[in-house]
């Protein structure tokens, strides 16, 4: 019998624990271990809301969350049930360095089995990509590896991409990175998981001039463009082509690493900054959009 009865609103009402942090506990420490609705939300127990009130009581007091995790008894190695996602990720990790991608698949389908595929673009393939950034960064792992990673988990995106099917009556999205930017996973990232809310999401990759950015937005007329950025240079780009991003669309939204350092940057280019994780970035979207619902985006879809 399903246990789970209380969503994470109301969770984060009644311990004063903010969602996100919820979140980061679970696929830290293992801990809430929440249900999933049929739709796969997550349900809380009163167990949970017990160890959560628990767990930020000790923390309150300046005790470690992994510490006060394990204080609990919901440490993830004493407790069964699936893996965390954080175990998953480490995983991953190591098979992606020893070039294993059998490894890898392995890893990716049990993840896949236990928890939503947001959840697992979110937490377990963009973690898993900053980790090897920061190996390749460090001399730990060489070039070759780092791209093979890339190649696999941009394959497992572009793979979630068709999957998710095109909704064709949702509104317009075209994602695209900035001129002679060839980063595009984070874009790719913000794609799959768009399209998964029922956006119909035009993702164009990697380098795309702003001249055919603008050509394409003036025959789909989509409701917004989204513009990833992963350099200050890929910035300056946008920079010296905002007279092309004038009106290209009626939201304008702009992302990645280059923005995230300085988010006022967003203003200079003439859109408005999103968000610099994946989830807060879906969530700040779906604000904009609404926004703009009913003005000039009514209009033109």
């Amino acid at each position: 019998m399903a246990r789970g009865k209380y969503t994470v609103n109301e969770v984060e009402e009644r311990t004063g624990v903010p969602a996100t942090t919820l979140r980061q506990w679970e696929r830290r420490y293992g801990v809430p271990k929440p249900e999933r609705s049929e739709s796969g939300y997550r349900l809380y127990s009163d167990d949970d809301v017990t160890d959560i009130k628990a767990i930020k009581a000790h923390v309150d007091d300046g005790v470690p969350a992994s510490r006060a995790a394990q204080i609990v008894g919901r440490n993830p190695s004493d407790q069964r049930g699936p893996r965390p996602l954080c175990d998953l990720k480490g995983e991953l990790v190591a098979a992606l360095v020893d070039l294993d991608d059998g490894h890898a698949d392995r890893v990716v389908a049990e993840a896949h089995t236990l928890y939503p595929v947001e959840d697992v673009v979110i937490d377990l393939f963009q973690p898993v990509m900053v980790e090897l950034g920061t190996l390749w960064h460090d001399g730990v792992v060489n070039t070759t590896t780092e791209h093979f990673a890339s190649s696999y988990i941009n394959g497992r995106l572009r793979q979630l991409m068709s999957l998710s099917g095109s909704n064709r009556s949702g509104h317009g999205v075209i994602v695209a990175c900035a001129p002679h930017d060839q980063h595009e996973l984070g874009a790719l990232v913000l794609a799959v998981l768009l399209r998964r809310s029922g956006y119909q999401v035009y993702f164009i990759g990697a380098n795309t001039p702003v001249e055919d950015l603008a050509d394409m937005a003036r025959t789909v007329r989509p409701v917004a463009v989204m513009i990833s950025a992963s350099s200050i240079d890929s910035v300056h780009h946008l920079m010296n082509k905002r007279n092309h991003l004038q009106g290209i669309a009626p939201l304008l939204v702009l992302g990645g690493n280059g923005f995230n350092t300085d988010p006022r940057r967003a203003e200079l280019v003439g859109g408005r900054y999103l968000a610099a994780s994946g989830a807060d970035a879906v969530e700040r979207f779906h604000d904009l959009v609404r926004e703009t619902i009913g003005t000039e985006a009514a209009v033109r879809r």
